[in-house]
């Protein structure tokens, strides 16, 4: 609840201009400066917390012995996995709670919110949930004890902090950061569904659930576990693999900020020989920040085959704009035709490609005007009571009464 407010209070400081100027109210998106950061904190509890109560499900069963009893009943081992993931979806509900009962307070606060990419990013959070219950399990049945499956899935979980940290400043951990499990939710904290995210995650979720029914019964031999599990990693590298040729994604923003107009999209979609951008940018650099948003990551969303190539990304470039005369240059080529220019701007970058592409520009591009939502809340004392006494309060209450049952 702490970042609920914090994000209140942040987003009601930037709409007071706004709330003098109309015309400053477009930059003000309620999903971007409140849902978001609010979900923030529930992202943290997924990664770090709610580990330990999946693999507590099992390691308990594991160490009392229930396990290897309940192995021995007709119940099929699949049906007993099902079961566990199902109570685990539950206490996954419970701690999406605190979420919905944000979104609550903002709609009564008297807040927007647009349905499509709100519910794009309950989805991630149930997918990414999901994840994080398939790696739990996995992690306790290959573990000896409940410390060392917690130890093993915070080093996949957090392994992917680093990951993504890493990946900054050079080209070959770029490459792989997309396997990090923070780079799967951040697509639906845009808005955005992508094809080729969600049957990643479907894939990732059912090859660790099948390893966990091949490791957890005591009863089987290390070589048919060995043999299993070979088969079900290859199949889901294949899987995975295949999923990434879905490369199309669904912009389910109110502002449609990952998209063209209609009509700009339409045209490009007119070329069908494969575009080449080489960008002499450094990634830190402000510029490239701005290209990338503005015209790069909208251009891969129309021409999948589209290849980016950066060249100052393996290097530290961010005061080498003296030495370097091809620094800020970017150069674009559709078969064996080629193009410079050092504008960053869709204005000057779309003529240049429709140009080089020999496609007629669109007669009109019919720009959405996004009105933004301003609002300024003031958070009486007793709102603050409640969310910061009575709401833990409950919670304690509500944990207290079923861990004695």
């Amino acid at each position: 609840m702490y970042s609920l407010i914090q994000a209140i209070s942040l987003y009601g400081e930037a709409s007071g201009p706004a709330v003098v100027t109309p015309q400053m109210a477009s930059g003000l998106n309620p999903f971007d400066g409140v849902i978001v950061p609010t979900y923030g904190s529930i992202y943290l509890a997924l990664t770090l917390l709610f580990p330990f109560v999946a693999i507590r499900s099992l390691s308990s069963d594991k160490d009392s012995g229930a396990l290897t009893l309940m192995l021995q009943t007709p119940l099929r081992p699949i049906a007993l996995l099902a079961s566990k993931v199902t109570l685990l979806l539950l206490a996954l509900f419970l701690a999406e709670l605190p979420g919905l009962f944000a979104l609550l307070l903002w709609r009564l606060f008297g807040g927007h919110l647009y349905a499509p990419e709100t519910l794009c990013l309950l989805l991630g959070h149930f997918l990414y949930g999901l994840l994080i219950i398939a790696i739990s399990l996995f992690a306790a049945t290959i573990s000896e004890s409940a410390s060392t499956a917690a130890l093993l899935a915070l080093a996949c979980t957090l392994g992917s902090w680093v990951l993504d940290f890493a990946a900054g400043g050079n080209s070959w951990l770029t490459r792989i950061s997309g396997l990090s499990l923070t780079a799967a939710l951040k697509p639906f904290e845009q808005g955005l569904i992508a094809w080729n995210v969600v049957p990643g995650i479907v894939v990732a979720v059912i090859s660790l659930l099948a390893l966990t029914l091949i490791w957890w019964h005591p009863g089987r031999s290390l070589s048919f576990k060995l043999s299993r599990s070979a088969t079900v990693f290859v199949a889901g590298i294949v899987c995975f693999s295949l999923s990434h040729f879905l490369a199309r994604s669904v912009d389910l923003t109110e502002d449609q900020r990952h998209s063209f107009p209609p009509e700009v999209s339409a045209r490009l979609g007119l070329i069908r020989e494969p575009l080449r951008v080489t960008v002499h940018l450094a990634p830190e650099d402000p510029r490239q920040m701005d290209f990338d948003r503005a015209v790069l990551k909208k251009l891969l969303r129309v021409l999948p085959r589209t290849e980016i190539v950066n060249q100052e990304a393996s290097q530290s470039t961010l005061f080498k704009t003296g030495e370097d005369a091809n620094y800020g240059l970017v150069v674009y080529e559709i078969g064996a035709r080629r193009a410079e220019s050092r504008s960053t701007s869709p204005e000057e970058v779309l003529p240049l490609l429709f140009t080089l592409a020999a496609v007629d520009p669109p007669a009109s591009e019919n720009v959405m005007n996004y009105p933004g939502y301003p609002l300024v809340v003031k958070l009486g004392s007793h709102w603050g009571a409640f969310l910061y006494a009575l709401w833990p309060a409950c919670s304690f209450a509500g944990w207290f009464f079923f861990s004695r049952r």
